[in-house]
């Protein structure tokens, strides 16, 4: 295959037909339609479906559209690092939503300081959704806890952070807590809340109701405001007003929740290893 196939293939799916396809790439119609003609000839596949004068993209065309991405990325990101001595284009980054609070803004700063000509598109999410779109090649970089042994990754610590119970501050006095709970975390798939279910396991506690709540400033005003349990990093106590609210220290192995900064193994890139030297760097500072 041609990657300039799969440029023209790219356009006419997301231009949906060869007309405006053709107007996109400052080519004659003609010829978008040959490119497509070679492309399902080498393939054997019909990509389209043609029905008086209208396209419509095949399943077989469908998946050949995730590869094309993957595809055009890794030569763009080829040549950004082949052709800029300095990091330059698009990096994808991922982050905690927790990390991203305390822990971008600076780390950020610094990043877009020193290396300008890079283009950063955040998005947060929990641990393993982050790790996962890392995997199939949608983020480039992620922080995220817990990171599976996966082959395909690369994982490097950058953050330890410590964990604590956080509840209404009227539960401080008691030796127990209350015999109905509400867990009022994170959503399937973070490692934080992963870690709550274990503390609770351990002490023989179940919660009756679970509230998935992705911001950790909403999670935490529904705690003050006496809904039920959760679990956050110490660091972000120092982010918000603590009246009302009151945390708990916890075993060590639950408490202890390193930061890593997740990677594929076979997307290097310039952008990211300076993301990855910058993050180190801020504990030298």
């Amino acid at each position: 295959m041609d990657i300039s196939d799969l440029v023209v293939f790219k356009a006419v799916v997301e231009h949906k037909g060869v007309t405006r396809a053709a107007e996109a790439l400052n080519r004659v119609p003609s010829n978008v339609t040959a490119r497509i003609k070679k492309l399902e000839s080498e393939l054997k596949l019909d990509l389209f479906l043609r029905e008086n004068n209208r396209l419509s993209v095949t399943s077989a065309g469908l998946r050949l559209m995730e590869y094309t991405d993957k595809i055009l990325q890794l030569q763009k990101s080829a040549i950004a690092e082949l052709t800029h001595t300095e990091p330059a284009g698009l990096l994808r980054l991922g982050s905690m939503e927790s990390s991203a609070a305390s822990r971008l803004p600076s780390l950020l700063a610094r990043y877009h300081s020193t290396f300008p000509a890079v283009q950063i598109e955040l998005m947060t999410a929990a641990s393993m959704p982050l790790i996962n779109r890392v995997i199939d090649g949608e983020l480039d970089i992620a922080m995220a806890s817990d990171p599976p042994d996966d082959p395909r990754i690369h994982a490097v610590k950058c953050f330890d952070e410590e964990l604590v119970l956080i509840m209404p501050a009227a539960w401080a006095a008691q030796d127990t807590l209350p015999e109905s709970l509400t867990m009022v975390g994170y959503s399937k798939g973070c490692s934080y809340r992963h870690r709550l279910e274990t503390w609770l396991k351990r002490q023989g506690r179940v919660c009756e109701k679970i509230i998935e709540i992705p911001s950790h400033y909403t999670m935490i005003g529904c705690v003050i405001a006496g809904m039920g349990i959760g679990m956050i990093p110490r660091s972000l106590l120092s982010l918000h007003k603590t009246e009302g609210l009151a945390f708990r220290t916890i075993e060590a192995d639950i408490a202890n929740a390193p930061t890593y900064l997740v990677s594929r193994k076979d997307n290097p890139s310039s952008a990211i290893s300076a993301f990855v030297e910058c993050t180190l760097g801020l504990d030298k500072l």
